[in-house]
């Protein structure tokens, strides 16, 4: 899309010159990833299809001086870049969104794109339609969980209610896994005193992506890790080694000042949440602990549909950049070969990629669009200990040091996300989308009916709305397939008369003449079990 920017951005400058010649205040010209944006200065903000009235070539004789756009007395910024000689004659809004640029001001902006001739607009359209069904950052807006504002820091999301839904699924899910294992969840808090940053190593090996401050004379960290703060919490009390192995879980929030050019989307963020865990325990436990975490990690890659060969192990050595003996990395790498030996799995020595403090084992995974992505971690750690006089004592009442092990499943739960939003294509399985089914009325005369369904699947616990809006039944559909939601439920005044529904499922899949109590039994079963796709549910239907 490179050879279209110099279009787009004369695109981007005849539009806000139609805007300004009726009567707004365009501020702004500029150039997105995909398409040219226009900020106008507005206490309110437009509507898609007022925004649209402005999309429409118009010939203007205007000067770019100075980095702005000079016409009949009118200055607009414009960011740097080629302008084009071509006149772009078609236009397509694609966006509108608001931003605060001073407390004071309110900018509107509008993103789209303008050709110069039809069918270079029409490829783009489905060019766009195809990406928007694998890049999870338009799948992101398309389904309305999660947004990056101008406001906040870059690299920093919200995520909306539907994304904060999904969040919540992962998180319910990773807590049943942790259940399972023994873990206690714990809470952290962001700051600290950089001396515990200094004691962990953090301040020498990682400084450049820490967050570091002064108040009262005093320098402070923002936790780039969990792991010094769950320390704390063992050492608060004395230990026993009846007590071990000690498991912590937490979802930490978590801060790195990755570089503003790498930052992508919820796969690389500075801020994020790690399904986090640290596992204190003896030598002699090592090894079990180690198998059951790799066990347990498969059971959830599995659960996603991450198996077999799409699921790579890595093993990670000691890099030149790290702390501890010679002695303490080979014990805690033999522990990692032993346990992976010993379950029969195949594994790549990835040689000097291990953390600064220990050596690690890594979960790749292969999506649905052939892509590896490394996700679940698990590191054995003699180093921080050491570092922080960890002991438990011993049968013999003498004092000895734990072996500690760094654990993340999910691994960032932001960057999981997106993974899981490109690998299904925004058709999330049942149990992790944000809305599970879509009530739709044929007419007004069957409202009554639609909402005691509706009521009916929420009492159940299902997520479900309804669309009762003016527009055609197949427009509405349409519009809940586009949105990625499972199950459609239609009623129109036969089903009202029989007390029945019509379920649309994925792959234009009817059934009609279904009780609602069948439906609802086939599909909390699906939801509780879940499953990756709707063959059992369809299948029970029928």
């Amino acid at each position: 899309m490179e050879e279209y920017k110099s279009v787009w951005l004369k695109a981007g400058i005849i539009y806000a010159l139609n805007l300004a010649e009726a009567g707004l205040k365009p501020v702004e010209v500029g150039l997105g990833e995909r398409d040219f944006y226009v900020d106008v200065e507005s206490q309110t903000t437009l509507t898609l299809e007022e925004a649209k009235k402005f999309a429409k070539y118009k010939k203007f004789n205007f000067q770019v001086k100075d980095g702005e756009v000079e016409y009949n007395g009118m200055r607009i910024k414009v960011s740097s870049g080629e302008i084009a000689q071509v006149e772009p004659q078609y236009f397509e809004i694609l966006n509108i969104s608001v931003h605060h640029p001073t407390p004071e001001l309110q900018y509107v902006r509008i993103r789209g794109v303008g050709f110069e001739r039809e069918e270079q607009l029409k490829d783009y359209l489905s060019w766009l339609e195809k990406v928007s069904e694998y890049d999870h950052r338009i799948i992101g807006e398309k389904l309305d969980l999660f947004s990056f504002p101008d406001e906040a820091a870059p690299g920093v999301v919200l995520f909306h209610p539907n994304g904060q839904t999904i969040r919540k699924e992962l998180m319910r899910y990773m807590e049943e896994i942790n259940n399972s294992m023994g873990y206690k969840e714990v809470y952290t808090s962001h700051v600290y005193r950089a001396i515990l940053w200094k004691i962990s190593g953090h301040y020498d090996h990682y400084r450049d992506k820490m967050l570091l401050f002064k108040m009262e004379d005093e320098e402070l960290g923002i936790k780039p890790m969990n792991c010094p703060a769950h320390i704390l919490i063992y050492k608060s009390k004395t230990r026993s080694y009846r007590d071990l192995p000690l498991r912590f879980s937490e979802f930490g929030h978590v801060y790195r000042w990755e570089k503003k050019g790498e930052l992508y989307g919820l796969l690389r963020v500075r801020g994020f949440t790690q399904d986090d865990g640290h596992i204190f325990l003896r030598d002699d436990q090592l090894k079990d602990e180690i198998k059951l975490l790799i066990k347990k990690t498969l059971e959830v890659l599995s659960t996603f549909g991450f198996k077999e060969d799409d699921v790579r192990i890595n093993l990670s050595t000691r890099p030149d950049d790290s702390i501890g003996t010679d002695e303490q990395w080979d014990k805690a790498t033999d522990a990692l070969v032993s346990a992976l030996n010993e379950l029969g799995l195949k594994y790549v020595v990835k040689e000097k990629e291990g953390a600064f403090y220990g050596p690690k084992i890594d979960f790749d995974i292969r999506d649905s669009l052939q892509r590896w992505w490394q996700l679940s971690t698990i590191q054995v750690d003699f180093n921080l200990p050491e570092r922080f006089k960890l002991e438990y004592v011993d049968k013999d009442g003498t004092k000895k040091r734990p072996v500690m092990v760094h654990r993340a499943i999910y691994g960032s739960m932001d960057r999981f996300m997106a993974i899981l939003l490109e690998h299904f294509r925004g058709k999330l399985p049942t149990w992790l989308s944000p809305i599970q089914v879509r009530v739709l009325p044929i007419t007004e005369e069957v409202d009554e009916y639609a909402n005691d369904v509706t009521f009916k699947l929420r009492e159940k616990g299902v997520r479900v709305d309804v669309d009762s809006g003016e527009e055609t039944l197949s427009k509405r559909i349409k519009r809940a397939y586009d949105e990625g939601i499972p199950y459609i439920v239609i009623v129109g005044k036969k089903e009202m008369e029989k007390g029945e529904i019509t379920v649309r499922a994925r792959g234009n899949v009817e059934i009609r003449g279904i009780k609602l109590n069948s439906f609802l039994s086939a599909l909390l079963e699906e939801i509780k079990n879940r499953d990756l796709s709707q063959n059992n549910t369809i299948s029970k239907l029928k």
